[in-house]
């Protein structure tokens, strides 16, 4: 071989080894979204639930007590209001003077609002178990899980959201929840409803048939747990 065909080979290796260094390196694998690896949920309950008959949101501080003097009307609300406090909602349901023998049904705010919650996310199909407890799973039970969500259901119940003649009312639920990851105790996801149902009616449609007024708690109740349960099937699927 020629001096000159040598130094002309020398120099394609030099070249070839320097493409192959500058080569770029292999792409990395994407990093996890927050979301990807919560699977198995457990929906926890907890807090008090406080019943009340309150003005429009413009006076929020003003409870039960207070629109008693506002309105002498209302005093047919305090079998109600002393009754939900207890976890009792008799008046809620049908009266045991009458010759039918109601349901002993106690509604629980919090298990509404739990079970359209769990509801809705099983539907999403973004969550591969969902499980509703009344307290905070422990051991086995605990590990298993990838997150927990606590679920709390601060107040509902009446608010006055026209003054006139007649005054309308409506119901409402304000609940919140906090999705918090097992492993690592970080809040991944929080948020809060404050539901009013749509429907505005006078003070007598409520006291004038109970079971319409369960049913219209029960539904602004449900309303709130689903709506809640929908802000985190938006936030999981956003990746936030």
């Amino acid at each position: 071989m020629s001096r000159a065909s040598a130094v002309l080979l020398v120099l394609a290796v030099v070249l070839v080894s320097g493409c192959a260094s500058s080569a770029p390196p292999p792409p990395s694998r994407p990093a996890a979204r927050p979301f990807e690896t919560v699977r198995r949920v457990a929906v926890v309950v907890s807090g008090d639930s406080r019943f009340s008959v309150v003005e429009h949101s413009a006076e929020p501080g003003r409870t039960f007590d207070g629109l008693m003097k506002w309105n002498s009307a209302l005093a047919v609300f305090r079998p109600i209001a002393d009754l939900l406090h207890r976890g009792i909602n008799w008046l809620l349901a049908l009266d045991r003077t009458t010759d039918t023998e109601p349901e002993a049904e106690a509604v629980s705010p919090r298990a509404v609002v739990a079970d359209a919650f769990a509801r809705t996310l099983q539907a999403s199909t973004e969550f591969d178990e969902i499980q509703v407890v009344e307290r905070e799973p422990f051991g086995d039970d605990r590990r298993r899980l990838d997150a927990i969500i606590r679920l709390t259901v601060p107040a509902w119940g009446l608010v006055r959201v026209r003054e006139g003649e007649p005054d309308l009312i409506s119901g409402f639920a304000d609940v919140r929840a906090q999705l918090v990851v097992r492993s690592t105790g970080v809040v991944l996801w929080e948020a809060g409803e404050d539901v009013t149902d749509p429907e505005r009616l006078p003070l007598a449609s409520f006291t004038g048939d109970k079971q319409f007024t369960r049913h219209h708690l029960v539904e602004v109740l449900e309303r709130a747990g689903q709506r809640l349960a929908n802000e985190l099937v938006y936030a999981r699927s956003a990746g936030r």
